[in-house]
C-alpha cells in the first residue's frame, strides 16, 4: 500500500469512526429546555414570529423552547449578550437589524455576526410597504410622487420607525437608485410615523407590512407600492416597487426584512444540523405556515448555508447604502 493509498484509508476509517459520535452527540441534544432570545419587546412582529416557532419546535424536540424578549438598541445589546454566553441549548432571532444593518451602522459592536453565531436557518421574510396619505399626496402612484420628487428635490418626505431601521434604508436605497431626494422624517417608532402620517405631518411612509396592513385595509392611507420583487397576495392592486423599472433604475428591486435563526459559535455541528432539521420540520408544517402568513410574513427555510450566505449578502449590501447615504445612527 502506498503512502496515498494508506492516508485514504485511515481518513475513510476515521470518517467512519466519526460518524456513530455525531450521531449519538445529536441523539443526546437536547437534554435540556432550550432559551431562544428575541431581541425585540413583546407584540411586535419579532416577538409574535418567535412565539410561533418556538411553539413548533417545542412538540418536535419534546422540549420548552422559552423565548427571552432582550429588547434595546435594535437588538445590538441582545446579540452581543448573545455572543458572550456560550450555551448549545440557545438560540438567537437573527434578523436583518442585528445581522446586516447593525453591523452597518456601528464600528464598535460587542459581538461579530459571522464568527460569533452559526446560521441555522432562515425563517421568514417581511416586505415592506409604501403608503401615503391621501390628502396630501392625491392619486396613490409611486412613479408620480418620484417623479415629483425629482423635479422637487427635497420637498417630498417619507416617515420610518427610526434612523438605520430597515424601512429607513429601504427609502435610502431607492433614493440611491432611482437619483432623486425624498426626505427621511425618522420617528421613534412605526406607530408614531404611522400617526404622523395619518395626521397629515408627513407625505409617506415606508413600514413592515404586518403593522401598515390595518391602516390600509381601513383607507387611512393608501399603499403606493410594496418592496417584495412582486406582487403581494394581500394587496393584490398594489404595484412592487420594482414594476418602475428602468425609468427609475428599480428593475428587479427587492428589499425584505427578514429573521431567522442563529446558534451560539460553540454549537457542534451535529447540533446545528438538529437544529436547522427541527426548524425546518415546523416551517414545513401547514398550520404554521398559515399563521406565519396570516402575520404578513413569508415563511421560508433552507439549510444553514443558504442563511449564512443571505446574512453576508444583506451586510454587504447594507453597508454600501449606509456608506454612500452617509447614514448616522440616533
Amino acid at each position: 500500500m502506498n503512502r496515498v493509498t494508506r492516508r485514504t484509508t485511515i481518513a475513510a476509517a476515521a470518517g467512519l469512526l466519526a460518524a456513530p459520535a455525531l450521531r449519538a452527540q445529536t441523539a443526546a441534544w437536547p437534554n435540556r429546555d432550550l432559551r431562544l432570545v428575541c431581541p425585540f419587546p413583546p407584540g411586535g412582529t419579532t416577538d409574535v414570529v418567535a412565539r410561533l416557532i418556538a411553539a413548533a419546535m417545542r412538540d418536535r424536540l419534546g422540549r420548552n423552547v422559552v423565548v427571552e424578549n432582550q429588547p434595546g438598541a435594535g437588538s445590538t445589546l441582545a446579540a452581543g449578550r448573545f455572543a458572550r454566553e456560550a450555551d448549545d441549548h440557545a438560540l438567537f432571532l437573527s434578523q436583518i437589524a442585528s445581522h446586516a444593518i447593525g453591523p452597518a451602522l456601528f464600528r464598535n459592536l460587542a459581538y461579530d455576526p459571522e464568527t460569533d453565531f452559526r446560521a441555522v436557518t432562515l425563517v421568514v421574510t417581511v416586505p415592506n410597504v409604501w403608503v401615503v396619505n391621501p390628502r396630501r399626496v392625491p392619486g396613490g402612484d409611486l412613479r408620480a410622487f418620484l417623479r415629483d420628487a425629482k423635479a422637487k428635490p427635497g420637498e417630498r418626505n417619507f416617515a420610518s420607525a427610526g434612523n438605520g431601521t430597515s424601512t429607513h434604508l429601504t427609502g435610502e436605497l431607492i433614493n440611491q437608485l432611482a437619483s432623486v431626494r425624498v426626505q427621511h422624517v425618522p420617528y421613534r417608532g412605526a406607530g408614531p410615523a404611522m400617526t404622523a402620517v395619518i395626521g397629515g405631518e408627513v407625505d409617506s411612509l415606508i413600514d413592515n407590512l404586518p403593522t401598515a396592513l390595518p391602516q390600509i385595509q381601513n383607507g387611512n392611507v393608501v399603499a403606493l407600492a410594496v418592496t417584495s420583487r412582486e406582487r403581494l397576495p394581500d394587496l393584490p392592486n398594489v404595484p412592487a416597487v420594482s414594476e418602475l423599472g428602468t425609468e427609475f433604475n428599480l428593475a428587479g428591486f427587492e428589499a425584505e426584512a427578514w429573521f431567522g435563526l442563529h446558534a451560539h459559535r460553540s454549537a457542534s455541528d451535529a447540533v446545528v444540523a438538529r437544529m436547522a432539521e427541527v426548524a425546518q420540520a415546523a416551517l414545513n408544517d401547514p398550520a404554521v405556515r398559515q399563521q406565519l402568513a396570516a402575520r404578513g410574513t413569508t415563511p421560508r427555510g433552507g439549510p444553514p448555508a443558504d442563511y449564512a450566505a443571505l446574512v453576508t449578502r444583506e451586510r454587504q449590501r447594507w453597508f454600501e447604502v449606509v456608506r454612500q447615504g452617509n447614514v448616522q445612527a440616533d
